[in-house]
């Protein structure tokens, strides 16, 4: 590898988890961001030199230069780079690199990538395996998202939004689901997208594993029995499996290939944690606990359990690292409140999140529901915008801010946050919607449909987080009999 890195748009989770790792590895990182952050100050405490702003003068003496996805090509550092003769490459290169020269675990899949690879870090780490781990978000209570270990094994994220994942050749891959997401990079076709995925499974090693889900597993079940003869596969799921000789419906094929079935029996939520019993075929495993919660995540769990199991760990071992895992940043974060009402903030920006999400804040805390959600781009709340109506079903109230839409995107004729409001309100009744375009109104105007024992939970992609610490420091300020009764 290159000694002088230079990353153009450090600043992002992704970038800087590569950044914080080839700082550990021994190199020399610069790099430039938009914006001043609390990520570049630490990178900078790291040893990296950073810069506020973009200018062709910062990549002078390196030995190559990595930028992210939201960088354009006409960059002045990247246009600076090329004109001189230094390589240019995408962060998913350089994560490949680092990732492919290892025993490389990757998790794939539209959902719940970043807190699996969280929690196999986290298993991984404490059972002092030393991973090196790239994950795609920050951590919550200090649990780690990158890091440069002397161990295998390689733990990342791979991004399957653009494509880029199939630069990876892991030994252990998870696919966590296969959804019709980010089809604006797929040519609008879901096709093109399941045909990506199919394309990783076979990037996986001979000799490898391939973790994952039931409903993955019937979308891609042709090119695992292609692979068969040279992977074995792992399928979990939150339902016992029918083995049948043709996959069905909750049907997994019997083969050679699959060597396990895992499944939770009876998940039972408890607010912030859940619990669950772990089965295979051969009976049950064990109890397992968790320190988050829904049912999506005890699905999580499940996935990162197996992959864990195939280091050799125990699942005694195993089970007893992972409750001491506390989740991803912006997924169900706990951000404060005033003791009556709750306020959290999740990352969930995709229909099928969002109805996780609000199912495990219901039956979880046994409490009134108040969602907010901000759509993230016009075009994607385009193609969504009809799965996103219903999508509200276990909110008692819901709020719809306006769209999140950072460059390049534009407004799109008949897209709006008005709309998707509409939508919601035929779906679940009009009297429980709230539309407030300027989202830094929201605090002052939920205000008077706030009740005692509420849950308010703010999700997205965007910037959405801030209107969560904005409520929660006017509720921590206001007396709760401002509030009115259920």
């Amino acid at each position: 590898m290159a000694q002088h890195v230079h990353m153009v748009g450090i600043g992002g989770v992704g970038m800087s988890s590569i950044a914080t790792v080839l700082l550990q590895m021994g190199h020399s990182i610069s790099g430039s961001d938009l914006k001043d952050s609390d990520t570049l100050r630490g990178l900078e405490r790291n040893g990296a030199r950073t810069y506020v702003g973009h200018a062709a003068s910062h990549v002078v003496g390196a030995d190559l230069v990595v930028y992210s996805s939201a960088i354009p090509k006409d960059n002045p550092e990247i246009r600076a780079a090329e004109e001189h003769g230094i390589p240019v490459i995408h962060r998913s290169e350089m994560l490949a690199r680092i990732l492919n020269a290892g025993c490389g675990i990757a998790v794939a899949g539209a959902h719940g990538k970043t807190t699996i690879t969280g929690m196999i870090a986290h298993i991984l780490t404490g059972l002092g395996l030393d991973p090196t781990v790239l994950a795609g978000g920050e951590m919550q209570n200090q649990c780690v998202h990158a890091r440069f270990g002397q161990g295998r094994y390689v733990v990342a994220e791979a991004d399957e939004s653009d494509g880029s994942f199939l630069r990876y050749y892991p030994e252990i891959a998870v696919i966590t689901s296969v959804e019709a997401d980010h089809l604006e990079n797929y040519g609008g076709r879901a096709g093109w997208l399941v045909a990506s995925y199919k394309a990783f499974v076979a990037n996986i090693r001979t000799g490898g594993t391939l973790v994952i889900s039931q409903q993955a597993y019937e979308v891609l079940q042709d090119a695992i029995d292609e692979s068969k003869d040279r992977l074995s596969v792992v399928v979990y799921g939150l339902q016992p499996p029918k083995m049948s000789a043709e996959c069905g419906t909750n049907g997994v094929k019997e083969s050679e290939g699959v060597r396990y079935f895992y499944w939770a029996d009876n998940p039972r939520l408890a607010g912030a944690t859940a619990a669950f019993s772990m089965y295979s075929k051969n009976g049950c495993l064990g109890k397992v606990r968790i320190s988050i919660p829904g049912t999506y995540n005890v699905e999580n769990a499940l996935a990162a359990i197996a992959v864990a199991q195939l280091t050799g760990s125990s699942f005694e071992q195993i089970t007893k690292m992972l409750e001491g895992f506390y989740g991803a940043h912006r997924r169900f974060e706990w951000v404060g409140g005033n003791g009556d009402i709750l306020v959290y903030d999740d990352y969930a920006h995709h229909p099928t999140e969002i109805q996780r999400t609000l199912q495990a804040a219901k039956k979880g805390f046994q409490r009134r529901v108040v969602a907010i959600f901000q759509p993230q781009r016009y075009s994607r709340t385009q193609m969504l915008m009809e799965e996103f109506g219903r999508s509200f079903k276990d909110a008692d109230l819901v709020v719809i801010t306006d769209i999140y839409a950072p460059p390049p995107e534009r407004p799109l004729p008949g897209v709006s946050a008005e709309r998707l409001a509409a939508l919601v309100g035929e779906d679940i009744g009009q009297e429980r919607v709230l539309y407030v375009g300027d989202k830094h109104q929201i605090p002052e105007a939920l205000q008077p449909h706030l009740r005692e024992n509420d849950l308010v939970i703010t999700m997205g992609a965007g910037d959405i987080w801030q209107v969560a610490r904005a409520l929660a420091a006017r509720l921590k300020q206001e007396d709760v009999q401002a509030y009115s009764s259920p």
